[in-house]
């Protein structure tokens, strides 16, 4: 019988390994029928069967973390509602973060250049024929399943048996590692230490979906719609490699920091009682 703190660090890894076979496995038989039966990537058809794929893998290691814990769903999942000042404040801090950490990728690429395999792969998912599946595939769903699991069933358990910034630290460093490249982990760690932090701070997981929801939203609309508006180093940054305009850098960390500076503002006035 699992404690009331599970998971702990090896646990924790377990559920990435078995996540991420269950998504390896579900994905060579899924290859398999599309190629046996001659299903395009930009077909209806395989958008809903890699969200199908999603579901299914992320579903099964939720439920199975989740039955170990013996806790209720809101002690894990932590769904409680935050009040309208710290909505505002992170807010603030997203419309930066997205410019400031977009950059951020930018200079990762320039050290290190993403193969053009990895470059199709990423605007085939943020780019699809159906923004439909875009949308539910890079936005909503990892929003609320990597969520669940990572600032949920993994930070719940971490908490009962490490420090807070143990905690914070190594469920980030798990949720880099399970994007598998490079190219994801820096941006992942980041937004796994604030919203670990967030989570912490907050006792609610509700502000960290919402992060990981507009920092995800942002990159399928901003690609999708780059025609219509175009920002060097924003949304180009696969057909080209450069860097985003001055003004565009400054306006990313005043809002951030404007952001940061509201939210401890909210947390001392929350200890202080006011």
């Amino acid at each position: 019988m699992e404690g009331v703190n599970y998971p702990k660090l090896k646990n924790a890894i377990l559920l990435c390994l078995l996540l991420l076979g269950i998504q390896i496995a579900a994905g060579l038989v899924f290859g398999i029928i599309i190629a046996l039966f001659g299903i395009g990537n930009d077909s209806i058809i395989y958008g809903t069967g890699i969200i199908f794929l999603n579901l299914l893998s992320f579903g099964l290691v939720i439920f199975l973390g989740f039955k170990k814990t013996h806790k209720n769903f809101n002690e894990v999942f932590m769904f409680n509602n935050v009040s309208l000042k710290y909505w505002v404040s992170i807010i603030v801090f997203m419309l930066g973060f997205v410019i400031v950490s977009s950059e951020l990728d930018n200079i990762l690429h320039y050290i290190l250049p993403m193969p053009s395999f990895f470059q199709d792969l990423f605007e085939s998912m943020l780019v699809n024929k159906y923004i439909i599946v875009s949308i539910l595939l890079v936005g909503i769903i990892p929003a609320f399943v990597e969520e669940m699991l990572f600032r949920g069933i993994i930070l719940n358990g971490f908490r009962g048996n490490y420090s807070v910034r143990k905690t914070i630290i190594l469920s980030s460093v798990l949720f880099g590692i399970v994007h598998l490249n490079p190219w994801q982990f820096v941006t992942a760690f980041i937004i796994g230490i604030i919203s670990a932090w967030i989570c912490i701070k907050t006792e609610s997981i509700i502000l960290s979906i919402y992060i990981h929801l507009f920092n995800n939203m942002v990159s399928v609309l901003a690609m999708k719609f780059r025609d219509v508006i175009s920002i060097k180093g924003f949304n180009t940054a696969f057909s080209e490699q450069t860097f985003q305009p001055v003004w565009f850098d400054i306006t990313g960390v005043v809002f951030t920091v404007a952001g940061i500076v509201l939210f401890l503002n909210n947390i001392r006035n929350a200890k202080n009682g006011t």
